[in-house]
């Protein structure tokens, strides 16, 4: 199975989504997104192992810009 990254524009809104989710109590991890055609911005992103969508939509509603979503290869 694969894990979703959701993607944003720079290394500090990963940073400020891992903070915002951890408060509600989301598993967070910030990931060096693999350098791919998908890949658009500064190559960060999170991962939330587990309600991804959900957690996607707190972000947007505290006004975090996604970029998108990939799927990679779990590596674990």
């Amino acid at each position: 199975m694969g894990k979703p990254l959701i993607m944003v524009s720079s290394i500090t809104y990963a940073m400020k989504s891992k903070e915002i989710l951890s408060r509600r109590g989301f598993k967070v991890y910030v990931e060096r997104v693999p350098h791919t055609s998908e890949a658009v911005g500064c190559g960060y992103g999170i991962y939330v192992p587990q309600k991804t969508d959900e957690a996607q939509q707190i972000l947007e509603r505290s006004g975090i810009r996604i970029l998108g979503r990939m799927e990679r290869a779990d590596v674990r």
